[in-house]
């Protein structure tokens, strides 16, 4: 048996019927239960129930097929936020693209999901990379998508930390919601945009959010401070996807403790009900329409076959130290999940290689990360104070 210093790390997409395009062709749902609420609120319970650290929300201005019902989706923010009041203890990461959107907005949304989610929000920083996404922006392409992404996630990590943790003061006597000395603008000025602070919304509980993105998609700060707590990587095989773990931690990208954690995004097609992997992967195959635009097959590691097997591979990458966890993309959510959930997680916690988070815990907690200090704090007293004065909110089951 391996025992680990650090609990292995396991994360799932939630996204529609699953991260295959012809999850729903394979499923047969209809659009209404597609973007049910009600589905998407027993999709996570189930993963939380199950063990599973946070979950991701993928998400797509374009649909993955022109003109088709089977492309509807909710905006990923807006489902995070719905699942934080009907969970407690799973990290909640949408996918907000950094490449168009209004970074001052990304701040504000993610800000208060954090605040809905008692500490538990996390940002997916994601990049656009197609022209017809910028004409539905109506802006230009942009070239550099590394830089226009290292620029995002540097002001929006400035604009959290605008508000110092004690700055609404809900002063009565004074009639003061805000004490405005604690509140500091941030005149961000980059190479395609400019954001004047502070934000709108207080600091987040966890004062700043735990940033995920692909590595490589976010260039290095200018300022030479981290930008990214945990960098997702892919690979071929195992061996080039521990490499390529590795190289990420290397490269110190990470978030404000400077200790990048890599995260393996891993597609996962496992034998279900009396279909092999096999076949319904072919299936999946022979379903998708050639014109599909999905983030299937494009670089993340694949495993096809049986919950023993997974459950090896999984045991393999924790006893390797190269990877702090995972993220499983499931082919299709209704086939897959219940076998990671009733067989692969429960032999991973047979085998003390992972941990179920703890209610009440934030996200960074769960991940081992620290509460990062806000920038323009200079007193003493500022850790205690702010573990006092984060927004809370509390979570219903």
């Amino acid at each position: 048996m391996t025992t680990l210093t650090s609990p292995f790390l396991v994360g799932l997409d939630v996204d529609g019927a699953g991260a295959h395009p012809a999850a729903v062709t394979s499923t047969g749902i209809a659009v209404t239960e597609l973007v049910s609420a009600a589905r998407l609120a027993r999709t996570v319970r189930r993963a939380e129930h199950a063990g599973v650290t946070f979950a991701t929300f993928a998400d797509a201005l374009l649909p993955a097929v022109a003109g088709s019902p089977a492309s509807a989706r909710l905006d990923a923010v807006t489902r995070a936020a719905f699942v934080s009041r009907t969970t407690t203890a799973i990290g909640l990461v949408p996918q907000v693209p950094t490449t168009y959107p209004e970074p001052f907005h990304v701040a504000a949304q993610l800000a208060s999901l954090d605040i809905a989610a008692s500490g538990r929000g996390g940002w997916l920083a994601g990049t656009t990379r197609t022209p017809e996404t910028a004409a539905a922006y109506g802006r230009d392409d942009v070239a550099d998508l590394a830089r226009e992404a290292r620029d995002v996630v540097q002001v929006v990590r400035d604009l959290w930390d605008s508000w110092e943790d004690d700055a609404v003061i809900r002063d009565v006597a004074t009639g003061r919601y805000v004490d405005r000395d604690r509140l500091h603008h941030v005149d961000f000025v980059g190479e395609s945009f400019a954001v004047k602070g502070p934000l709108i919304t207080p600091r987040p509980p966890q004062g700043q959010l735990v940033v995920l993105a692909a590595a490589a998609d976010v260039a290095p700060s200018v300022r030479a401070e981290p930008l990214v707590d945990v960098a997702l990587v892919g690979g071929t095989d195992v061996a080039t996807a521990r490499a390529a773990a590795r190289a990420a931690t290397a490269a110190g990208t990470g978030g404000p403790d400077g200790a990048a954690r890599a995260v393996l995004d891993l597609e996962v097609v496992l034998d279900a009900g009396d279909r092999t992997a096999t076949a319904r992967l072919a299936e999946l195959d022979a379903a998708t329409p050639s014109e599909a635009r999905t983030g299937w097959g494009t670089g993340a590691l694949r495993y096809t076959g049986d919950a023993p097997g997974l459950a090896g591979l999984l045991a393999e990458l924790a006893a390797s130290g190269d990877v702090a966890g995972v993220r499983l993309l499931p082919a299709v959510l209704d086939a897959d999940l219940p076998v990671l959930s009733g067989d692969v997680l429960p032999a991973l916690r047979a085998a003390r290689l992972t941990a179920a988070p703890r209610a009440g815990t934030t996200l960074r907690e769960t991940l081992g990360l620290p509460r990062p200090a806000n920038r323009h704090e200079t007193r003493p007293d500022a850790g205690t104070r702010a573990r006092r004065a984060a927004p809370t909110a509390v979570a219903t089951a």
